[in-house]
């Protein structure tokens, strides 16, 4: 009885060592990701609702608070179509006809109420200390008060790459795509 005791415990021991060794060598191919810390969390955050209350407000101080200074724009308007500008390019909105021509309706739906920009989910991935991507999804609405009628939009998404300097987390490059890919 002794005899077959001690080789039931040698062969639980085995197992158990071979188990652990398995964990260990998954766990030592693994490449360990950045761990961000509050602040990241919180500065990711904040760059990305700067965009959006800078673009609700028409607040370009808080607009130029979200993107870097050489930060890009890469609209995708719809699948297959896209064009890059700069960030300042965006927050200026299309360029004002000549006088005497009229100003083309105001919205992408074709009327004059501005939209109300609605940023739903926002999913975050750290690559390190200074780099982050950001993936969230928007719907613009467009409420007439006169009609008390609101058309919902397209909905999109948003791509971005977020990089920090010292100790500040901003957009680097947005890609902003409309409907589906």
């Amino acid at each position: 009885m002794t005899k077959y005791f001690a080789r039931m415990v040698g062969a639980f021991l085995l197992l158990a060592a071979g188990g652990a060794c398995a964990q260990g060598a998954t766990a030592s191919t693994a490449t360990p990701g950045y761990k961000p810390t509050v602040d990241d969390w919180v500065g990711v955050n904040a760059a990305v609702e700067n965009y959006t209350l800078g673009l609700e407000l028409h607040d370009s101080a808080r607009f130029d608070k979200a993107f870097w200074p050489e930060a890009t724009i890469v609209a995708q308007p719809e699948p297959g179509k896209s064009f890059t500008m700069p960030y300042k390019q965006a927050e200026a909105g299309p360029p004002k006809p000549p006088p005497g021509v009229p100003m083309p309706k105001a919205n992408a739906i074709g009327g004059d109420n501005p939209p109300w920009h609605l940023a739903l989910n926002h999913h975050f991935e750290f690559q390190s200390p200074t780099r982050a991507t950001h993936y969230g999804y928007f719907l613009s609405v467009y409420p007439d008060l006169k009609t008390k009628t609101t058309i919902v939009g397209l909905p999109g998404h948003y791509e971005d790459i977020l990089e920090q300097r010292k100790g500040e987390w901003r957009i680097l490059q947005r890609t902003t795509v409309i409907g589906a890919k």
